[in-house]
């Protein structure tokens, strides 16, 4: 249940009321963004609830900071997966100008290739 269902109100009567855009109210629905401390501040003091009322675990808002926060820390792992492919696609190019490897430690390198882009798709859903 969306912010302006539970108090009845309208996206742009609500936007209005806290001095944001209607898109922006729309973005904290949806969960594409959160309110910051001084609008859940406002948002506590406008419908007269408490902030611990507002930001009780299980609520959208806490929910929607816990996943931005998991989705921060698993891109900060996305980042050491671009860095080993980078490795890898030097080893592989490595091996073509002079420098020759066996073909188990390029088959390896692929395949270390090929788990890492499925790591970063996973990721970056």
């Amino acid at each position: 249940m969306t912010l302006s269902q539970v108090f009845r109100v309208t996206n742009v009567e609500l936007a209005n009321q806290l001095l944001v855009s209607s898109k922006t109210i729309s973005n904290w629905e949806t969960g594409k963004t959160t309110p910051d401390i001084d609008n859940l501040i406002r948002i506590a003091s406008l419908f007269q609830i408490s902030l611990d009322n507002l930001l009780t675990e299980g609520s959208e808002v806490v929910e929607n900071i816990k996943k931005k926060a998991e989705i921060n820390n698993l891109k900060k792992y996305s980042y050491c997966t671009v860095i080993s492919d980078l490795v890898f696609l030097f080893i592989i190019l490595s091996s073509h100008y002079g420098a020759e490897l066996p073909i188990s430690i390029l088959i390896a390198t692929c395949i270390g290739i090929g788990v890492n882009i499925a790591v970063m798709f996973y990721f970056f859903k």
